[in-house]
């Protein structure tokens, strides 16, 4: 095969690849734009607490495919108990780990006033939340709604959706995560992180009736694990979602004065 033929083959199988994962970020814009639509006027907000009210920065993440109008539900639900959100969906859930988790830490350190930022994240979004927590970003409490954090529970799904991902970035494709990142020494303290203490109160939603991560992978030894009804989708717009956020982070603050309290 000459140069010329190689090089064509190539492109054509980049042309590919980029065609995929632009399909799969039109296709999980398209499902983040609705969903966050419809299931915002089915799914109203529950009546307001006093003791849920709270303040301060928070960074709201989103997962694979999650645009800000996706995260509009909670990021509104949030505005409303006294937080200052952030929505974070850069690279929407399909970059490398170790360059997602960065590209969080920083948005987390922007926020940050000097005594740092709760973090609500949602699917993917959670990992890499974990992970930049790991990394030294300075996060006060940490909510998980549907992510996966132990990989061996990790449906045939979202393993095939990853190798394809993980193609896609080999062969070329600007910011989608590679092969390497699976199993590769770019992401391995990604991976490390997503088993290891947090250190910052941390609260896992999950529910059983999730088809895209399996709630046996959500639930962690480290967290606080809080089940509750509705779908993956809905974790970002159920009524129950949003009184089991704000339950969390009324907890967090709670366990963060407590030893302060006793300190003294």
């Amino acid at each position: 095969m000459s140069t010329l033929e190689a090089t064509a083959g190539g492109d054509v199988t980049e042309s590919a690849a980029v065609g995929v994962l632009d399909g799969l970020a039109a296709l999980g814009t398209r499902v983040s734009l609705v969903s966050g639509a419809l299931l915002h006027r089915a799914q109203p907000d529950p009546p307001l607490r006093r003791a849920w009210l709270g303040s301060g920065p928070l960074v709201l993440v989103g997962g694979f495919g999650t645009t800000d109008a996706g995260l509009r539900p909670m990021h509104g639900w949030l505005g409303r108990l006294g937080y200052d959100v952030t929505p974070h969906t850069t690279g929407v859930g399909m970059g490398c780990g170790g360059r997602s988790v960065d590209a969080l830490r920083r948005t987390v350190e922007r926020a940050d006033t000097g005594a740092g930022v709760h973090v609500v994240a949602h699917s993917r979004g959670g990992q890499f939340a974990r992970a930049a927590i790991a990394a030294g970003a300075p996060v006060r409490g940490l909510v998980t709604l549907g992510s996966g954090f132990d990989l061996y529970r990790l449906g045939l799904p979202l393993l095939g959706l990853a190798a394809v991902l993980g193609t896609a970035g080999t062969l070329g494709v600007p910011g989608a995560a590679t092969l390497g990142c699976l199993r590769g020494p770019c992401c391995a303290d990604f991976r490390t992180a997503l088993r290891g203490a947090v250190g910052v109160p941390f609260t896992s939603v999950f529910t059983r009736r999730d088809r895209v991560v399996p709630w046996r992978a959500s639930r962690d030894p480290h967290a606080t694990n809080v089940e509750i009804g509705g779908s993956h989708l809905g974790l970002l717009s159920d009524t129950d979602a949003k009184r089991a956020v704000a339950v969390a982070l009324a907890a967090h603050e709670g366990e963060r004065v407590a030893p302060e309290a006793n300190a003294g």
